[in-house]
């Protein structure tokens, strides 16, 4: 038997622990005298206590940990709990590493918003028509290699040869964080197609304004407040209804796919 000072220093906890688990029935202490008060443990229940503090380390509360150490509950329930924390756990890591990737990509925003128009010239030019395969949909910014992803796949199965992957950004208001954005591959030939996927031709644009930059196709960028700049500064006005176009020239950075050159295209006539 050890007093509680004693095995609470042997263990590592606190007395003051000893004596909150004592009162939440977690663990009781072997014997308690009921003239003096002092609480005394055995050996034994270092084993129990170490489990306890365990199953904490691993984020269980309380009430959890002194059902499991229940000698009537069933191991099959127990495996269950542990499913279920170890489901939680994964939960939080995948929504922290969500937010991670936000952060690198506005890291990488701001790096560009520091680069000066001067840097960027925009030129204009005629665009031919071009015949795409496209996928639109509502999606967030960092959804677009998903859409690719399955835009890639429909094309793996059909037999087509996968040319220069183009986005374009449709005009929505009521979006939100959703933008309505179309995901394309340059084709050089027709394709029988099935919903969602679908192949049109690109009309024909006379002026054209582009800018080429550096992009990841999971975060928004500065090139198209640049391109709008230079724009009205050569007197020239956005045309209406015509998203703008943006067509991946190669990628940037061969450790990380969504990093591209692209070139920027907005339909523009003079003001």
């Amino acid at each position: 038997m050890f007093k509680i000072s004693e095995f609470a220093k042997i263990s590592q906890v606190s007395v003051k622990t000893l004596r909150y688990y004592d009162q939440v029935h977690l663990l009781k202490p072997t014997h308690t005298d009921k003239f003096s008060g002092y609480r005394y443990y055995s050996a034994d229940q270092m084993f129990q206590l170490n489990r306890i503090l365990a199953y904490k380390e691993l984020g269980f509360s309380l009430d959890q940990i002194r059902q499991m150490m229940s000698e009537q509950i069933p191991l099959e329930q127990i495996r269950g709990m542990f499913r279920i924390k170890q489901s939680e756990i994964q939960s939080i890591l995948d929504k922290e590493q969500a937010r991670l990737n936000l952060i690198k990509d506005r890291l990488y925003a701001i790096e560009n918003e520091e680069k000066s128009l001067s840097s960027h010239d925009g030129i204009l030019k005629k665009v031919e028509p071009q015949l795409v395969l496209s996928y639109r949909q509502r999606t967030p910014f960092n959804k677009i290699p998903e859409l690719f992803q399955k835009l890639d796949d429909y094309m793996g199965r059909s037999g087509q040869s996968s040319l220069s992957r183009m986005v374009l950004w449709h005009g929505c208001e009521e979006c939100d964080d959703n933008m309505d954005v179309e995901v394309a591959r340059l084709l050089t030939h027709d394709l029988q197609t099935q919903p969602p996927f679908t192949v049109k031709r690109l009309p024909e644009i006379p002026l054209m304004a582009t800018l080429i930059h550096h992009c990841r196709t999971t975060c928004r960028c500065t090139a198209s407040v640049e391109l709008a700049i230079w724009i009205e500064r050569n007197g020239y006005r956005i045309k209406e209804n015509e998203p703008r176009r943006e067509i991946c020239v190669h990628r940037e950075n061969p450790k990380d796919p969504d990093s591209y050159v692209a070139e920027l295209q907005i339909a523009v006539e003079k003001a």
